[in-house]
């Protein structure tokens, strides 16, 4: 009988360890789910870096398209939006390139991680990690003209570093119209005006972003790291107004 007892218990004792490890197992599958799915959901950019600014510019002309029936003329592209070169690579971000060509206007969802933060303080020898709320990163768009439209022979040579004469490089500066946070992430909107989106007589080649270490601006040298936004030779697509870009449209207050 004390046998039998005896094996009773050890098989009792075998299942409860059984039964242990397999919550066990449950709860790593389950957590391991829930961690990525909350990864997913909330890597997005926040509503206010996706959402249309408008000023007083845009609101003009969208109630004057609105008058005409017709859609304003605006549009994106398919860019590499991530910073890839050994020395920045993942450092910087441009989420969303908006060229607004009824007002001359493009519109950038600049981002950058924490982790880029702290490359800044090893890249730069800083004494700490500067706090995430600092303006860190002096942003400027770079505008490659082509000067011989109707030469269409040199219209590859646009690199901002190795322009000729065929080729014009016009630096342009932001008004910085909105900042968030979210996880781990920085976010800045970025508006630039009268860049000579639709002009025939010198048609836009490239668009670069060039970012400068704030504490380190000097644009003879190289950047801290450069993105390519528009190429002529890449297909456009026109952007369509989401919800709440009409509903920031409608609401506009002067």
């Amino acid at each position: 009988m004390r046998a039998v007892a005896m094996h009773e218990q050890t098989s009792t004792g075998g299942k409860v360890v059984k039964y242990i490890f397999k919550a066990i197992g449950f709860l790593l599958i389950f957590g391991t789910i829930g961690i990525l799915l909350w990864r997913i959901f909330s890597s997005g950019d926040p509503a206010s870096m996706k959402t249309l600014y408008v000023d007083e510019k845009l609101h003009t002309a969208w109630q004057a398209a609105e008058a005409e029936d017709r859609s304003m003329v605006m549009y994106t592209q398919e860019y590499d939006n991530i910073t890839r070169a050994k020395h920045n690579y993942g450092y910087f971000s441009v989420t969303q390139a908006l060229f607004i060509e009824e007002i001359d206007q493009v519109q950038l969802t600049f981002r950058y991680n924490n982790s880029t933060i702290r490359h800044l303080k090893e890249d730069y020898g800083l004494p700490e990690i500067p706090d995430r709320e600092e303006d860190l990163y002096d942003v400027s768009l770079v505008v490659i003209y082509d000067l011989t439209p109707a030469d269409k022979s040199d219209n590859e040579n646009q690199d901002p570093d190795t322009a000729t004469e065929s080729v014009k490089r016009v630096r342009y500066f932001p008004r910085v119209v909105g900042s968030d946070t979210k996880n781990v992430y920085n976010y800045r909107k970025l508006v630039f005006d009268d860049v000579g989106l639709d002009n025939e007589e010198t048609p836009i080649l490239g668009i670069f972003v060039d970012v400068y270490y704030n504490q380190d601006i000097d644009y003879e040298k190289d950047s801290y790291g450069t993105l390519s936004i528009f190429n002529y030779n890449f297909d456009i697509k026109d952007y369509k107004l989401t919800g709440k870009d009409k509903d920031a449209l409608e609401e506009f207050t002067k």
